[in-house]
């Protein structure tokens, strides 16, 4: 009796030590379901989905990204740049992690769709330092510019990027 007992105690706590999952097991199963909402164009719920992610793990990266990138299809640009500049940190504009780039492009749309050209010569510069082959980034970065008002220069760099 009391071995029956015993073995369903083992059996109960490994039972729930299976129903209580890790916190980057929970993150990223909301993390797939945003995904899945996204992908059929269901952006509020996804956003749901997506912070229920960081909620479970403040460091689970590619949910700052998918936040970020719906603010930003969302047109709600300060959220989106609040959440790829959780990613970056305050002062890593200057890593070469592809998904440092990849924050850089979109914070460089971002800023340039917002108006906030000065910001978007920025990143644009950045990404095409680390980059300087990256032609979209050169011809973003004269657009920026022009956007700025500095029409010369960014006409220049415009043109250097449709010619390769």
């Amino acid at each position: 009796m009391t071995q029956r007992i015993l073995c369903l105690l083992f059996v109960a706590a490994i039972t729930m030590q299976i129903a209580i999952a890790h916190p980057k097991d929970k993150a990223k199963t909301y993390y797939k379901e945003g995904l899945v909402l996204k992908r059929s164009g269901k952006l509020d719920a996804a956003l749901k989905y997506f912070h229920a992610a960081i909620q479970e793990d403040k460091s689970f990266t590619p949910a700052y990204l998918e936040l970020g990138q719906i603010y930003a299809l969302l047109e709600n640009y300060r959220l989106s740049i609040y959440y790829y500049r959780q990613i970056l940190g305050s002062d890593s504009l200057h890593g070469t992690d592809p998904e440092d780039l990849q924050v850089i492009h979109n914070l460089g749309h971002v800023y340039y769709y917002e108006g906030n050209y000065k910001a978007a010569v920025t990143m644009w510069s950045k990404l095409l330092a680390i980059q300087p082959q990256n032609y979209f980034a050169m011809f973003m970065l004269g657009k920026s510019y022009i956007g700025s008002g500095e029409l010369k220069r960014g006409e220049e760099l415009c043109d250097r990027a449709t010619s390769y």
